[in-house]
């Protein structure tokens, strides 16, 4: 159901402006209307479902997309309104590992942060709608019957091998979230909930991320970045039998830290993989063995 085919409220506008920190006038300003718009709306009896209540409502059900508007717009209001909505915005992505971890992965994914030996450096870009700007989600759509679904699938492919290796090579996991592949064969729930509102920060704004996590992921995403989706759905439906056995007869649902750990450590042990530039190595013979013994 779009956004559109949702009633917007008077009480979703008032609860958006109180969420992001926003006055009337400077959030219709930021979105390039008139002053007064955003008051009509809560003055009138009934709201029209039109393109500005489908914007409306988007806004208020997905933090990410607003916050990419208004650093897109920031020039239209003034430093200090911008300034305390994005603290505002940023402050409803606090506090979740696996979400720091996915957000800096779809940094990577969208051109944001680059790899150059073990040094990151942040590249200078301006975010944009991931719904109708973003190439690399663009070019993942082909055949897909959802707009975010190979996406989320390269998404929390990184998430699972950051994971892995993390524990292989740095003897910790990133997150505390446990594999737990669902219906929809993805790992973790947290993140595919959190999907719509996962959004890329800008440098020099705080995360939780170490620089030791940093680089893993960003190599790992690099690694999987030649890779299109049947390669990437075959290697997820590997691992989900290698954890949890075969889908009509699962060994286990959830598979905790320590199981992943084992699960690993000898494959690990006989690749001989113990650095980081070992990861590329095993990953292209693990896709490759699986291309010749593809699961079921």
């Amino acid at each position: 159901m779009s956004s559109v085919e949702k009633t917007l409220t008077k009480e979703e506008i008032l609860s958006t402006l109180e969420k992001y920190k926003i006055g009337r006038k400077p959030l219709a300003v930021l979105l390039g209307w008139g002053a007064t718009t955003i008051m009509q709306y809560i003055n009138c009896d009934s709201i029209p479902n039109n393109e500005y209540a489908e914007k409306l409502k988007r806004i208020h059900d997905d933090p990410g997309y607003y916050r990419e508007l208004l650093v897109e717009g920031k020039n239209r209001i003034s430093p200090v309104a911008f300034r305390k909505s994005l603290g505002a915005v940023d402050s409803l992505f606090a506090g979740s590992p696996i979400l720091d971890c996915a957000n800096y992965a779809l940094s990577c994914m969208r051109g944001l942060v680059s790899r150059s030996g073990s040094e990151l450096q942040s590249v200078r870009s301006e975010t944009r709608s991931a719904r109708s700007k973003d190439k690399y989600q663009q070019s993942e759509r082909r055949g897909s019957g959802e707009d975010c679904e190979v996406g989320m699938l390269r998404l929390e492919t990184v998430l699972l091998w950051s994971q892995i290796f993390s524990i292989r090579l740095y003897g910790k996991p990133l997150f505390d979230d446990e594999f737990q592949p669902g219906r929809s064969g993805l790992p973790y729930k947290a993140a595919e909930e959190s999907y719509q509102v996962l959004v890329t920060l800008p440098k020099g704004e705080e995360d939780n991320l170490s620089d030791e996590a940093k680089e893993l992921i960003s190599k790992v995403n690099e690694v999987f970045m030649w890779y299109g989706p049947t390669a990437l759905s075959a290697l997820m439906k590997a691992e989900s039998y290698r954890l949890c056995g075969a889908p009509g007869a699962r060994r286990r649902r959830v598979v905790k830290t320590e199981t992943l750990r084992r699960a690993y450590s000898e494959v690990f042990d006989q690749a001989g993989v113990k650095r980081l530039k070992d990861i590329e190595t095993y990953l292209q013979k693990r896709i490759a063995f699986i291309k010749k013994n593809p699961p079921e």
